[in-house]
């Protein structure tokens, strides 16, 4: 007898198949057929178990999960792109997945993209009703490996951001990389961007221990109703209120509102209300609404002097500042990391996976993805135009 026992992997038997769970949020079906020529076996959670050989085993499960990896999918039953460090894909050259460096001592850290909300103003188009057609998701080592390479380049203390477009706490090995992105010799500050609702007592205990220094919280709102309507779906309001305060004296919580108008404009000084009579008065880090061409956007946005002065209104009868700067922030100017193209360049390149939506591809060339639109196959070599380049972020036309 033998089992087969997968890191980051659970099973499931469901009929003719049988589910491997990858990473909690992903996954990709085996029918039983296929198992069954190894050997009789039985399915646990943890692992299953064949009437074969260790080395049977092995080298029969070894296609089917290179087959199965190529198939997986998402919860939100999307085909998903698993980036390792053998996967061919850079780290560096797309907003969706990797890392993200806009030449300041702050570097964003992107290792998937679900999201388990879908918020009418979603400015990356998260969630159920998102128009995307694929979903990526990033071994944690690859990205500690690369993470670290950019990082080591900066004279300043770094503050690394997990900042996907998606929730950061439906990525599986969250604590692992909280812990590892700390150890990095250049990190001061480990934050996340998170809207609150997997947060739970044991979680935040475990990204304390681990070394998580603040958590960006987007709590938009005390209304219910108003929660509800900007979350896209019910938003448990209340527990994530009770995390916040279980937070206090164990990891800094930063409260991140949007300020949508016509949702959520008349209802800051609630907000405020309840954030100042925690035991610890939280910092606020107010956003405005704007809109994007591909994000979703239920109003027209309005101009930030409008959003200041709405801010500033709150500021004299509550004692606090809500208007900040970067600086404020401990945002400032450090290296900027080469770029290898400039806009208006022309670049052979490789077609290396789908892109996020319909008709879009990544192409990689000289350790940079470059998300073009066209017709090609995963595999052709194409000669693109560069039409983007702003902080190593790439885009391209095919010609």
């Amino acid at each position: 007898m033998a089992r087969l026992e997968l890191e980051d992997f659970e099973f499931r038997d469901e009929g003719e198949k049988v589910k491997f769970v990858f990473m909690k949020y992903h996954h990709f079906l085996v029918d039983k057929s296929e198992l069954k020529k190894i050997g009789k076996f039985k399915v646990h959670k943890d692992f299953i178990e064949f009437d074969a050989s260790e080395k049977t085993v092995t080298n029969k499960v070894n296609r089917i999960l290179r087959k199965g990896m190529s198939e997986l999918v998402s919860v939100l039953g999307k085909p998903t792109v698993y980036v390792h460090r053998d996967s061919g894909i850079p780290l560096v050259g797309t907003n969706e997945f990797g890392i993200v460096d806009r030449d300041t001592n702050v570097i964003e850290v992107k290792p998937h993209t679900l999201c388990n909300l879908d918020c009418i103003y979603c400015s990356v188009d998260a969630g159920k009703s998102s128009k995307k057609t694929t979903d990526f998701l990033v071994e944690e080592k690859y990205l500690i490996d690369e993470f670290r390479k950019i990082s080591s380049m900066k004279k300043q203390p770094v503050e690394v951001s997990i900042n996907p477009q998606g929730e950061p706490l439906m990525y599986a090995s969250l604590v692992d990389l909280v812990r590892d992105l700390k150890a990095s010799e250049s990190v001061k500050i480990a934050s996340i961007n998170t809207n609150g609702i997997l947060l739970t007592k044991k979680l935040v205990d475990e990204l304390a221990e681990a070394g998580l220094d603040r958590i960006n919280l987007s709590l938009n709102t005390i209304n219910q109703e108003s929660a509800n309507k900007l979350a896209g779906s019910r938003y448990p309001l209340e527990r994530v209120k009770k995390i916040i305060k279980y937070c206090d004296g164990n990891i800094e919580v930063l409260i991140a509102p949007l300020i949508v108008p016509g949702f959520n404009d008349s209802e800051v000084e609630d907000l405020l209300n309840f954030c100042l009579s925690l035991k610890t008065a939280p910092r606020f880090g107010f956003q405005n609404f704007f809109t994007y061409k591909r994000g979703r956007n239920p109003v027209k946005s309005k101009s930030m002097d409008w959003f200041k002065t709405l801010l500033r209104k709150y500021e004299p009868k509550h004692n606090i500042k809500l208007v900040y700067s970067a600086e404020d922030f401990g945002i400032f100017e450090d290296v900027k990391i080469q770029k290898p193209f400039k806009k208006n360049d022309t670049v052979s390149a490789k077609v290396i996976c789908l892109g996020k939506y319909p008709n879009e591809l990544i192409a990689v060339s000289k350790g940079r993805c470059i998300t073009v639109s066209g017709e090609a196959r995963v595999g052709d070599y194409i000669n693109i135009r560069i039409v983007r380049e702003k902080h190593n972020i790439f885009r391209g036309v095919i010609i």
